[in-house]
């Protein structure tokens, strides 16, 4: 019967399609062969990858199993001093303690034949943020995103109890591969359980007041770089800058999660600070809108007459309403002589044609 079908019908159109994909996709693998000399093998050879000028470090690459990594080393001047030694010691335990996805890893410490005692660390495939800055490359989303991933590595820093003193966009990686933040560098760190290097040390340009001072210190003290990179990353946040680059630690954020709550929070700050001027710019306008009408209505309308006591009715008319006379002439004379403001009608408010009739037919019928 057309259009139905059986168990073997089934099967032999399942392993028809089975050999269709793998006749047409094959096993899963690499596409392209390697070309000439593009399988790296572990070397003995190191590159130089970064010296500083300033600074008694050399960074080099090298490759091991497979993989790269960065061998930190002390320039050759300065090999074999027990001060320079200790110190390159206590930045790979510092770095050695630390586990976090936005922190350079360290691996192992140990002796290279051509270069001496050296750190092993993790390869970044990426720039500083320094360089992104000079390249002008770093928009508004960016900035962001950078500012609350350097924030996330700093609070897993100080809930271990270290601080980091020389956090700086030179210290800070960001990969080519998603834009992530690697903080690197713990060669001026420090930590509660060290009781030797703490002596000051750190960049002028990003170090905080009570650092430079030699002054004990505490999380705030990066909050203060926080602030000043904060600042060169973008103007947008110079509102959650200067409250981090407050002289007095006490005024600053308590830690760098209310910073990042802060930059997460800026938009609908913004939008309610726009809303909070509107009204205030419309009641301003509406009181000066009032006050001119105001003005105009008192320069327009004459000022009110005193409010004068209305008389009694009776008392008034028979205080003014002269007695009955006989006499026709007395009574000419008489009415000749009555004053026309004696009238109950008569007010503080100016008479028209109606109310002086009035007035005259009440004093008449009183007469009569």
């Amino acid at each position: 019967m057309t259009g139905v079908f059986t168990i073997d019908k089934i099967s032999k159109k399942a392993v028809s399609l089975y050999e269709y994909t793998q006749i047409m996709l094959g096993p899963s693998g690499f596409f392209l062969p390697d070309a000439p000399g593009s399988i790296h093998t572990d070397s003995q050879s190191l590159e130089l990858i970064h010296s500083s000028e300033s600074g008694f470090n050399e960074l080099y690459r090298g490759s091991k199993n497979g993989r790269f990594f960065v061998y930190k080393a002390l320039k050759k001047e300065y090999r074999g001093n027990p001060l320079y030694e200790e110190l390159l010691k206590k930045e790979f335990n510092i770095g050695f303690s630390l586990d976090h996805t936005g922190i350079c890893q360290h691996f192992g410490f140990i002796d290279f034949p051509s270069i001496g005692h050296c750190i092993v660390m993790e390869w970044i495939d990426g720039r500083n943020l320094e360089s992104l800055l000079c390249e002008g490359v770093v928009d508004k989303t960016l900035a962001r995103k950078i500012i609350c991933e350097t924030c996330d590595a700093l609070e897993y820093i100080h809930r271990k109890q270290i601080i980091h003193r020389d956090l700086k966009p030179e210290n800070i990686m960001i990969t080519n591969n998603g834009r992530n933040v690697k903080i690197i560098d713990f060669g001026l760190s420090d930590a509660d359980s060290y009781c030797s290097f703490k002596a000051p040390a750190g960049t002028m340009a990003y170090a905080s007041p009570e650092l430079i001072a030699g002054e004990k210190l505490d999380a705030r003290s990066d909050i203060w770089s926080i602030g000043v990179i904060i600042n060169e990353l973008s103007s947008s946040f110079h509102f959650i800058s200067s409250r981090c680059l407050r002289r007095d630690k006490e005024q600053r954020y308590n830690s760098v999660a209310e910073v990042k709550r802060a930059i997460l929070q800026e938009p609908a700050r913004k939008i309610k600070r726009s809303v909070a001027a509107t009204i205030v710019f419309m009641s301003i306008a509406g009181a000066v809108w009032m006050a001119s009408v105001n003005q105009e209505t008192e320069i327009g309308e004459p000022a009110p007459a005193a409010v004068m006591p209305v008389p009694d009715i009776a008392t008034s008319v028979q205080d003014t309403v002269p007695k009955p006379v006989h006499d026709p002439a007395e009574a000419a004379i008489v009415k000749k002589t009555t004053p026309k403001n004696s009238s109950p009608h008569n007010s503080e408010e100016n008479l028209d044609a109606d109310d002086l009739d009035n007035m005259f037919k009440d004093a008449a019928e009183l007469i009569l």
